[in-house]
């Protein structure tokens, strides 16, 4: 007999091996299952079914293999909300629900907003689901993303308007206005890739992860257009790479110095935050 405890620590076993914390086993064997810490503690001395055996097994060569949890099971939660995601997009990250609250807190009831690079679609539907006022269109330039945003739009019940295209472009085309805009684009240096974890490197769309121009150049194609798309009193968030805060807000009131631009910090007093008010 093989309980679900005695897998666990062979798991954690193999999982240090590889140099990986014990965490990483138990939080597979949990989104592998479907499960709570508790359902783990009421199930934790039952025989593992082969069915199960089977699955996990499977999972945990992913996992040892270095593929991202979130991509072998699925999907991902942010901000209290479980989102598909699959290899087509980026894993949400925890620093960019900081970003989310930030322009929600600037949004007004009945803004017509726009997710520029939605990926899995998860800022535009977020918001749409804490302020459901809000008009939200997500724009996004590889179409497979898009499926995977559409899907998690549908399964949360929320009517958001996607839309394949470049940066600001298709908005243009359309001649949308808008009150509010937020993106968190590409913005990493390709020469940062040697610093990277292996995990995201080599699983994770670098379309998603990585700009030319030394990470700058889709913060550069969206500065060049916001005039053709923001209503006066618009507000602009854009999630930004730790090191790039002073160099953008250069680049802003370089392009606009009559707009007001900030910058602030995450949770982890890095810079993250870049908000321009128009």
């Amino acid at each position: 007999m093989v309980s679900y405890k005695d897998y666990l620590a062979n798991a954690i076993s193999l999982a240090k091996e590889k140099g990986y914390e014990q965490t990483r086993a138990e939080w597979l064997l949990l989104d592998t299952f479907n499960w709570s810490r508790t359902d783990y503690l009421i199930h934790m001395n039952d025989e593992m079914s082969v069915a199960d055996k089977a699955k996990l097994g499977l999972n945990l060569q992913r996992m040892l293999s270095g593929e991202p949890i979130q991509y072998i099971v699925g999907f991902q939660s942010f901000y209290g909300y479980r989102f598909t995601v699959s290899d087509r997009c980026l894993i949400p990250r925890p620093e960019t629900e900081e970003v989310m609250l930030h322009f929600l807190n600037l949004c007004n009831d009945g803004d017509a907003i726009a997710d520029i690079g939605t990926g899995s679609g998860v800022l535009g539907i977020t918001l749409k689901k804490l302020k459901p006022t809000l008009s939200v269109i997500a724009t996004d330039l590889y179409e497979d993303a898009l499926d995977v945003a559409r899907l998690n739009a549908e399964q949360h019940g929320e009517n958001i308007d996607f839309i394949q295209g470049n940066a600001l472009k298709p908005l243009i085309e359309r001649n949308i206005k808008l009150n509010g805009l937020i993106s968190n684009p590409p913005y990493i240096d390709v020469k940062e890739v040697k610093d990277m974890a292996k995990t995201v490197v080599d699983y994770e769309p670098h379309q998603a992860l990585f700009a030319k121009s030394e990470g700058y150049a889709i913060y550069q194609s969206i500065l060049n257009d916001l005039p053709k798309v923001l209503l006066p009193g618009a507000h602009v968030v854009f999630e930004i790479g730790y090191n790039q805060g002073q160099t953008l807000k250069d680049m802003v009131n370089n392009m606009y110095p009559d707009k007001g631009v900030s910058i602030y910090q995450d949770i982890n007093q890095l810079d993250r935050i870049l908000e321009i008010k128009w």
